[in-house]
């Protein structure tokens, strides 16, 4: 690396070291000072050892240090493995091929060119911002598709391909090389996502362009809410959406109403908030039984204000996952740009106290019913089971 790129990292480690304490509203609560700046200095007497993937791998363990979910460095992203993956309680599976991959499909990882899983997790949580261990789950897999970052902190030594072991179901090992693909080349692939048509997944797993929507079962008088995202789509505001739903609730035969958060990462909590209200006044639902409410490792952030909203204000039963939103946590994000490598680095600005306890982890739901990879392979939700058993 020449000097004068060596230099201009050093203004970026520099720049980092002095806006990230000044912006956020109390970087210091969990990360010791001393660590910090002492993390800054190892990284800039190494620089010269370093190439540019792993001086950016470096910057982003920086900021998760803080252990604050909201703080984080974005990297930019150009080659991507042609999987997704998911962390299921027996390991990390890939639940998503691209292109000509389809036989690895719901297939366990064991090694990532020839490292134990374990090690790669142990590598790779360290950029990982997050408060608890459901928000690991929910994040770190998806830094295993990202080669940049693979590469950064040493797990692969080349961009044009990757080896992976996986575990078959009749528990085989394979060894698999996959070539890697630019962003639009990936998203130009077919993605297989099931053996089976949308219809006939479990419902959680249906409409992944949509950020809301309904399903109404007839036979039990469930209407299913799905509110993904805390924003507005283009046809229908969460507004309107929620105006319609509040009117079909008391038009017909609606015994209990699901609202599925587990894959809501935030956006704007106001939002839901109407809907609550009416909620609160509906004594046809907020009732025990009446209203339950599903909750996952990715509910985080104003997702996570409004799971509290009903818990406070409704009669609501929560079933799924420990949530990946800490209750009490630091928001409210804004960012800054390094002048030279353009990571941009995200920081709160807030902090929100929504219980007494500042330690809790999470928002623990009532019954846990968490995914196993034969659930996700069968296509059974087990929130949804429990709920319809009631």
């Amino acid at each position: 690396m020449s000097n004068k790129k060596l230099e201009k990292w050093s203004e970026d480690i520099e720049q980092l070291e002095s806006e990230l304490p000044k912006g956020h509203k109390n970087l210091f609560f969990n990360l010791n000072k001393n660590s910090f700046h002492s993390q800054i200095q190892n990284l800039k007497s190494n620089i010269e050892n370093y190439d540019d993937y792993m001086i950016s791998v470096a910057i982003a363990a920086i900021a998760a240090s803080a252990r604050d979910a909201h703080t984080t460095v974005i990297m930019s992203i150009a080659s991507f493995i042609p999987f997704e993956f998911y962390w299921f309680p027996e390991g990390i599976y890939i639940v998503t091929c691209f292109g000509e991959h389809k036989d690895a499909l719901n297939c366990k990882v064991t090694h990532l060119n020839g490292i134990l899983m374990e090690e790669v997790i142990q590598r790779v949580e360290v950029i990982v911002s997050h408060e608890n261990d459901g928000f690991l789950k929910a994040q770190l897999p998806k830094y295993l598709q990202a080669v940049e970052v693979l590469y950064g902190l040493e797990i692969i030594d080349e961009f044009d391909g990757v080896e992976l072991t996986i575990e078959e179901s009749s528990g085989e090992s394979l060894e698999i090389s996959v070539p890697t693909y630019g962003y639009k080349e990936l998203k130009n692939k077919t993605a297989s996502y099931s053996l089976v048509s949308e219809d006939k997944l479990p419902l959680y797993r249906r409409n992944k362009d949509k950020n809301y929507w309904s399903y109404f079962i007839v036979e039990s008088g469930t209407l299913y809410f799905n509110y993904k995202s805390c924003r507005n789509m283009q046809d229908i505001s969460v507004e309107e959406f929620c105006i319609d739903l509040i009117g079909f609730i008391n038009q017909e035969d609606v015994k209990r109403l699901v609202i599925d958060l587990r894959n809501n990462l935030g956006g704007n909590s106001t939002l839901l908030e109407p809907f609550i209200n009416e909620l609160i006044k509906c004594q046809k639902l907020n009732r025990v039984g009446g209203i339950f409410v599903i909750l996952g490792r990715e509910t985080f952030s104003s997702a996570l204000l409004n799971a509290y909203a009903l818990k406070n204000n409704t009669n609501a039963i929560f079933v799924g996952e420990a949530t990946g939103g800490k209750p009490n946590c630091y928001g409210e994000v804004k960012s800054f740009e390094l002048k030279n490598s353009r990571l941009q680095v995200r920081y709160s600005t807030e902090y929100y106290k929504l219980i007494e306890d500042d330690e809790q982890p999470s928002f623990f739901p009532d019954v846990n019913t968490e995914v196993t990879i034969k659930d996700y392979i069968e296509n059974r939700d087990p929130s949804m089971e429990y709920i319809l058993s009631i």
